[in-house]
Order: C-alpha cells, then structure tokens, then sequence
C-alpha cells in the first residue's frame, strides 16, 4: 500500500510540473507577440511621421540666404485680424524682388516652376500730404474766421429787404454788389457800424436808399436769389472794388446825378446801376 500510494504520488508531481511548464511556454508566447505588435507600431509611426515631414516643402530665398519654410496644404487658413495681418507681412514692398512657389492658398508641387516677383506698388507716403491737407483746412479755417461777418437777425433781415428792394431785377452779381456796398459803408468810419443803422441812415433829413424814402423796403417778398446772393456776400464775395455809393441815373433826380459826378468818383456799371466811392479811395 504504501509503494503504491507512492509512486501515485509521483505522477501527480510529474503532472503538475509539466503543466507549469506548458503554461510559462504560451505567456512567454504572449509576451514575444505583444513586444513584436509595439515595434511593428512604433516602426510605421515613425515611417509615417518621415512620409509627412517629406511632403513638405522648403524654397530658398535670395533675399537673406535663409528658407522659407512651407508646411503641407492641410493647415487652416487664417482669419480675422491674424488673417489682414498674415497678408500684409506677405505682401511685398515697392520694388522689392522675391521668388516664389505657388502662393498662400494653393498647394505647391514638388518642382513646380520657381517665379520671381517684383512688386510694382507704388510706395505712398501720406503723411507729407496729410499734414498739407491739415495746414491748408486750417488756413481756410482761419480766414474765415478773420472774415466771419457777426449780425443779429435784425440786420440779416434787413439786408435781405434792401438787396430785394434795390435790385431785385438785377442778376445775381448786380444783387451781391449792392449787398457789398452796404457792407462796406459798416466798415467805413464815416457810416455806422452795423446794417440796420447803415440802410435806415438820414442826411439832413433826407435818406441814403430810395426804397426807404418810398417804404417799398417793407413791401417786398425776399427771392430765393437774393438770399443766395447775401450767402455769397457773407461768405466773402466782393465785386464791389471798395464802392460806398451806386446810383440808377435813369430813375434818379438831376441834382442827384449831379452831387455823385461832381464829389465822387466812378469805379464801374453792371445792370442797371452804376458804383461811386470817394475820390482818393
């Protein structure tokens, strides 16, 4: 009994040991096949990273002896603010040569022609203009400041009715001129210093414009013409040549004809008038 259950006992070892042994075979299979699977994959990355990096394309640059470096088409666009300023930095400046591949946006061939570009803009320098531009508004600003004709609507309004009522037949020049002369006697020392003193003026007893003598001042409807023409006068239009007086000889009294031949001196006729102002003037 005891040689039988020993040497039962054996087989079981022998059993035992040699399925120990099957098992440590098949993980060690395991083992290798999973180690080859990692370099087989680590092997075609790197092909695969090696593929890519052989797409892309370098062109050389006369400019500094460097590269310009070319990723593959696949990249995005830019946009917005990186876009205006990718663009920019790309273009070139006035009459400066560079070769190119291809451009921005389209996909470049290995061997594709090399071209040599030189852009044709014309470099513009604004600031030399700008800072003309500001002086000469400036000037302008200034001018018409200094000749900036200051009124209350009282003596707008009155110099629209004496213009109307005194050539209101006259063309556009003969309106402004007579406008002029009424302006011109404010600056005068002589005559008052603001309109309505200036159209409503007696000497000795006897008034300075006829429209005032026979009220018609007061009865005439303002044209559109005759505002334009007191614009124009505001604004600094003079044809007058310095006159302080106008006369219509053939609607005026003899004597009157008389005075302004005898104590002014004549500078010209338009229209229907004809323009007086004081000797040595």
């Amino acid at each position: 009994m005891r040689k039988t259950d020993l040497k039962a006992g054996n087989d079981h070892d022998r059993e035992m040991n040699n399925n120990r042994k099957g098992n440590s075979s098949f993980r060690g299979f395991i083992s290798l096949s999973v180690c080859a699977i990692t370099v087989l994959t680590v092997t075609g990355g790197f092909k695969l990273a090696g593929s890519e990096k052989q797409r892309q394309v370098y062109a050389a640059s006369e400019l500094q002896g460097g590269s310009f470096y070319t990723s593959d088409a696949g990249y995005d666009l830019p946009t917005g603010i990186a876009g205006v300023a990718s663009g920019v930095s790309g273009t070139p400046s006035a009459g400066m040569t560079v070769n190119r591949i291809g451009t921005s946006c389209e996909d470049v061939i290995v061997g594709q022609r090399v071209q040599k570009i030189t852009s044709d803009a014309v470099e513009m320098n604004i600031s030399e203009s700008m800072a003309t531009t500001v002086d000469t508004f400036d000037s302008k600003v200034m001018t018409m400041s200094s000749s900036a004709k200051m009124m209350s609507d009282e003596d707008y309004e009155n110099l629209l009715k004496i213009v109307e009522a005194e050539a209101g037949t006259e063309d556009l020049k003969g309106r402004v001129l007579v406008a002029n002369v009424i302006m011109n006697r404010v600056k005068y020392s002589e005559f008052p210093d603001n309109i309505t003193d200036v159209i409503w003026e007696y000497n000795n007893g006897v008034p300075q414009f006829s429209p005032v003598a026979d009220g018609s001042i007061n009865t005439v409807n303002v044209s559109d013409e005759t505002k334009e023409a007191v614009r124009q006068v505001l604004e600094g239009t003079d044809y007058s040549k310095g006159a302080l007086f106008f006369i219509q000889k053939s609607a005026a009294e003899k004597k009157n004809i008389e005075w302004f031949e005898k104590n002014l001196t004549r500078l010209f006729g338009h229209g229907v008038h004809e323009f007086y102002t004081y000797p040595n003037q």
